[in-house]
């Protein structure tokens, strides 16, 4: 009962005082999904290539164990990306999942750029040379995922402040009327 009034009259106050309508990002979703969609495409060809990296065999030349667990990361991770990424696509604005797939992405390429460093050294500097050009490709994708969380950010933000605001404007409203009678 105390939703149904506090929606109520959110909806009666709004009649008296309209506010103007909150910014929505500079992207469209289609925009977006494209951008979604390429970072999955990028992040797939980086597969085959990781397929030829033989981190085990770094160990036994002297390399860090890490250097295993950082391979069995990224393999992990660049699935899990493709994941997020194409379910992300059929819900763009979903800002806590935009959130954990950017974050997953700037975690893996962290962790690819280390363990290229492994790659460079212990097995075929050609190759991290490719892996890592073809990684780059996908950094502006990721700088407009970025943009395009941070713009969402700021349009949910001020969709937030717009309803506070009216919500408080109506309880003011409803605060200044004689109460009603009791039967």
């Amino acid at each position: 009962m105390r939703w149904y009034f506090a929606i109520s009259s959110l909806f009666c106050c709004s009649l008296f005082g309209q506010q103007p309508a909150p910014p929505v990002p500079a992207m469209t979703d289609q925009q977006i999904v494209e951008v979604l969609n390429a970072i999955e495409q990028h992040e797939s060809r980086l597969e085959p290539m990781l397929a030829q990296l033989h981190p085990n065999d770094w160990v036994a030349k002297g390399a860090a164990d890490t250097y295993v667990a950082q391979f069995a990361s990224v393999n992990q991770q660049i699935r899990l990306i493709e994941t997020d990424m194409s379910g992300l696509a059929q819900r763009p604005n979903q800002m806590t999942e935009c959130m954990k797939a950017l974050f997953r992405a700037q975690a893996f390429h962290q962790t690819l750029d280390s363990l290229l460093g492994g790659l460079r050294r212990y097995q075929n500097p050609a190759l991290a040379d490719l892996i890592e050009a073809v990684a780059a490709e996908d950094r502006s994708d990721l700088d407009r995922l970025q943009r395009w969380v941070l713009e969402l950010a700021a349009a949910k933000d001020a969709q937030f402040d717009l309803v506070d605001r009216e919500a408080q404007r109506c309880r003011a409203t409803l605060s200044r009327q004689p109460a009603g009678r009791s039967k």
